[in-house]
C-alpha cells in the first residue's frame, strides 16, 4: 500500500512541478485564481458572447465515456474560432442555434452561460486542483533540495 502512495505521490509531485514550469514560462501563472474569481462573481468579472457552434467532438468515442466532449464554434462578436470542453452533452441546449458564452475579463476564459450547477462546480474543482498542484510545488522544490545537498554530503566525504 505504501508502495501505491509513493507511485501516486511521485507522478502528483511530476504533475505539479511540470505545470508550475510551464505556467511562469508563458506568464499565466494566477490564470486559475482569476478564472474562479470570474466564475465567483460572473455579473463583475463575466462579459456576454454568443457562439455559434459548427462542430461537436467526442474525443473518446471507443467507450462510454462522455466526459471528453467539445464543441467547436464561432463567436458573434468578433467571428474567431474557439474550442470549449464542456464535458457532457446534456449542457448545451440543442434548441439553440447560437450558444450563449460568458467570457472572463481577467483572463479571456470561455464558459457555457445557460449551464448547470454540476458544470460550474466540476470546472471549479478543476480550477481548485490547479491551484493545489501549483501551491504543492514549493515543498516539493524544498524537499527535492534538502534531498540533493543530503546525497552530495554523503558523495563528498566519502572516503
Amino acid at each position: 500500500m505504501r508502495g501505491i502512495f509513493y507511485f501516486i505521490l511521485f507522478f502528483l509531485g511530476l504533475a505539479s512541478i511540470f505545470m508550475t514550469i510551464n505556467d511562469v514560462t508563458n506568464n499565466r501563472y494566477l490564470k486559475e485564481i482569476k478564472n474562479i474569481k470570474s466564475l465567483k462573481d460572473k455579473a463583475k468579472y463575466m462579459s456576454e458572447d454568443l457562439l455559434l457552434i459548427t462542430g461537436k467532438t467526442y474525443r473518446n468515442e471507443n467507450t462510454s465515456e462522455t466526459i471528453r466532449f467539445d464543441i467547436k464554434g464561432i463567436l458573434q462578436s468578433n467571428d474567431s474560432i474557439i474550442n470549449l470542453k464542456i464535458g457532457f452533452p446534456e449542457y448545451l441546449d440543442s434548441n439553440l442555434e447560437y450558444q450563449p458564452v460568458y467570457k472572463s475579463k481577467l483572463t479571456g476564459t470561455y464558459y457555457l452561460k445557460d449551464a448547470p450547477l454540476k458544470y460550474y462546480n466540476g470546472k471549479l474543482r478543476g480550477l481548485y486542483f490547479a491551484v493545489l498542484l501549483k501551491i504543492s510545488f514549493y515543498p516539493i522544490l524544498i524537499t527535492i533540495i534538502i534531498f540533493f545537498r543530503k546525497y552530495y554530503k554523503q558523495r563528498t566525504f566519502r572516503i
